[in-house]
């Protein structure tokens, strides 16, 4: 788990090493253009090619809990190998889904295996990070996990402008998975975690992690699920994914069936919403240094549940659906960016990998809105109804964390 110095001497190389890790989860996660050539081709409707994706999300998120404990037990380097060869091999057996013709096939091959080689990675990053800046936590996190939000944007248009007209769906997964083994092999060794000679080194006895300079408590995840405050955190976490999780599924539909645009316009304001989910990040993060967690997620979160509750009445054509989409970016960006932040500092750095792993399980339940939200959208023939929940949702999200805010002292 442990490395004398990051690579380069610098501890900057860490955070370099979790935005490469962070990328190359965001590009096996940008899966929506794959959905209409499959349908194209194989025949399946856009909530059956969608599968593969959400059994992608849940395996992703569950898989965070024993990769947080196997960072405590084996070398971290090790780990993020392994998930290296494990998205070349989810990939490379997903190129031949043609042949196969087999949703369940694509459901194993992407879904679960490339979840599993997602969450060993990413599970590796804000850990790494947080143990190397105890000075700029929020910042150097954020800038790491960046890497993800930003991957939508970049590569999706890539893969649906490109890579498939070009190479086919085979080629682009063949295509996928040599990125995804280099640039993890590659980050592999730059993701270390620092010795208490490095701590001394750069900080002072004060930062070492059993110190008040550091953290208030190292909790371990055992006795982090009993109490009121980890409950607290799940549930904020897991009502804010909710609506923008939602909002993904929902967005380009809107915008064709609503604000009547037509294909191309109406991925503007997605393209929007992954652009600003990746590069909110480290602004959230510098503002969270200053002013605290707390406050950046009150303010973010009391935005993105006006702008759902405006969704249905006023979010009616081009313009206001990309001020929408930015703004929703930065609600689901600020909440990845800051959650793993403040589980450190709630629960400690010491045991951080399992602790913000058994967190992000909230993000696997909220993949569900995906699914939900068309499904409330087709029974009620109306997108009212589910905007109108996310934004209640988002409101109970801004208020659990006031009362953390206040009752904690964070």
């Amino acid at each position: 788990m442990y490395s004398d110095r990051p690579v380069w001497g610098t501890r900057w190389s860490v955070v370099l090493g979790g935005f490469m890790l962070a990328l190359m989860g965001g590009l096996s996660y940008s899966w929506g253009v794959f959905v209409k050539p499959l349908g194209d081709i194989l025949g399946w409707s856009k909530s059956s090619a969608m599968v593969p994706l959400s059994v992608f999300m849940a395996v992703f998120a569950i898989v965070m809990i024993p990769a947080g404990r196997l960072q405590e037990r084996f070398n971290t380097r090790r780990l993020i190998v392994f998930g290296a060869f494990l998205f070349l091999l989810s990939n490379i057996l997903s190129s031949f889904v043609l042949a196969t013709a087999s949703r369940l096939y694509l459901v194993f091959s992407y879904g679960v295996i490339g979840g599993i080689a997602c969450g060993l990675t990413y599970s590796c990053v804000a850990p790494a990070i947080r143990w190397w800046f105890p000075d700029y936590p929020g910042l150097a996190v954020s800038l790491g996990v960046m890497g993800f939000g930003l991957a939508s944007f970049f590569f999706a248009p890539f893969k649906a402008n490109y890579a498939i007209p070009t190479m086919g769906i085979d080629g682009t997964f063949l295509l996928i998975a040599s990125i995804t083994f280099i640039v993890t092999l590659l980050a592999s060794r730059l993701v270390v975690f620092p010795t208490e000679q490095s701590y001394i080194h750069l900080f002072g006895t004060m930062h070492l992690p059993d110190k008040t300079g550091m953290v208030r408590a190292n909790i371990k995840p055992s006795q982090m699920i009993r109490r009121r405050l980890f409950w607290m955190v799940w549930s904020s976490f897991l009502f804010i994914i909710y609506g923008s999780l939602l909002i993904i599924g929902i967005l380009p539909a809107y915008g064709q069936e609503v604000a009547m645009l037509n294909g191309a316009k109406a991925a503007i304001p997605i393209s929007l919403f992954a652009l600003f989910n990746g590069i909110s990040r480290p602004l959230v993060g510098f503002i969270s240094d200053r002013i605290g967690i707390p406050k950046v997620m009150m303010i973010v979160y009391a935005a993105q549940a006006i702008v759902f509750f405006l969704f249905p009445y006023y979010i009616t054509d081009l313009l206001s659906m990309n001020i929408a989409a930015i703004i929703l970016g930065f609600g689901i960006g600020s909440a990845l960016a800051l959650y793993p932040v403040l589980t450190s500092e709630l629960f400690g750095v010491e045991h951080l990998g399992m602790n913000y792993g058994i967190v992000f399980t909230a993000y696997g339940f909220g993949a569900i809105a995906i699914q939900a939200g068309a499904y409330v959208r087709d029974l009620t023939g109306s997108y009212e109804l589910p905007l109108l929940i996310a934004g209640v949702l988002s409101v109970i999200s801004a208020v659990l964390v006031f009362m953390i805010q206040q009752k904690y002292k964070v």
